[in-house]
């Protein structure tokens, strides 16, 4: 039940229980009747009310550490024995709970300071193991790259190979279908090279050069020597050899070499 506020300064009550309905606050057992009980004024928008205690379960509020015996309210109406009990229980919380509160929080703040720092720490490594990630990543990635541009300048030096019998006529002609090229399924090339009678075998970059070299020089006649064989180019020698050909089951060597011009180019012939 709320009422006015009490005038004064006063902030705990000390009285005998009227009844026995209260409950304690700090073990929540009920308070016997005529038993001497302690209570916090507590001041809430111009009204009050009272959480009461058993003498010994008694909380002192921290607002009130400076507060001396003469604040309690209703203490005169105690007895002489119960006045100096209850005295004794003020000196004795304002010793244990507030003198040793600097001690405390000192404790607290090293505590604190010693969580931080562990803190500090975690992320610290947590970042050294992120920083080292990154890194890790970063040299697969240059390794990748330089893996990648080692693999392009080894493509475009096989390229210069294709080319050693072109010239720069030749050469840009041969980019030109080599790009058109790109745009057919492996399936389509393959058929243009069965109606050219040439050979079909190869991944798809290894198919559009064979044609388009078809298309710029002209198709490569079987070798003259076995005529099964299909004479096969060295451009570091600048020759064409004819391995030889299988025949049924069994391989017919040749190792027959050409020169660049000993052989016929028949016309490439659209499909």
């Amino acid at each position: 039940m709320k009422l006015p506020s009490l005038e004064g300064d006063m902030f705990m009550t000390a009285a005998y229980a009227p009844s026995n309905r209260a409950t304690c606050k700090g073990c929540y057992a009920k308070i016997n009747k005529e038993e001497l009980r302690l209570s916090n004024i507590v001041d809430e928008d111009h009204y009050h009310q009272e959480h009461h205690f058993h003498a010994d379960c008694f909380q002192l509020k921290p607002a009130f550490k400076n507060a001396t015996y003469k604040d309690i309210f209703h203490v005169e109406n105690l007895s002489k024995a119960d006045q100096e009990k209850v005295k004794a229980i003020l000196e004795k919380l304002q010793k244990s709970e507030f003198k040793k509160k600097p001690q405390q929080k000192k404790q607290i703040q090293n505590q604190n300071k010693v969580n931080q720092k562990k803190i500090i720490d975690e992320d610290y490594k947590n970042t050294k193991k992120q920083s080292k990630k990154v890194e890790k990543k970063e040299k697969k990635l240059e390794t990748i790259k330089k893996k990648s541009e080692s693999s392009q300048n080894e493509s475009d030096d096989e390229e210069s190979d294709v080319f050693v019998l072109y010239d720069k006529a030749q050469k840009e002609e041969f980019r030109k279908i080599q790009k058109e090229l790109e745009k057919k399924s492996a399936g389509q090339l393959k058929q243009m090279l069965k109606a050219n009678d040439q050979k079909q075998t190869g991944n798809k970059g290894e198919l559009i050069e064979r044609i388009a070299d078809c298309m710029i020089k002209g198709c490569l006649e079987k070798c003259p020597n076995f005529s099964g064989g299909r004479p096969k180019f060295n451009p570091i020698q600048k020759i064409f050899k004819c391995p030889g050909y299988m025949d049924d089951t069994e391989f017919r060597f040749c190792n027959k070499v050409f020169g660049p011009k000993d052989l016929k180019r028949i016309p490439w012939i659209d499909v």
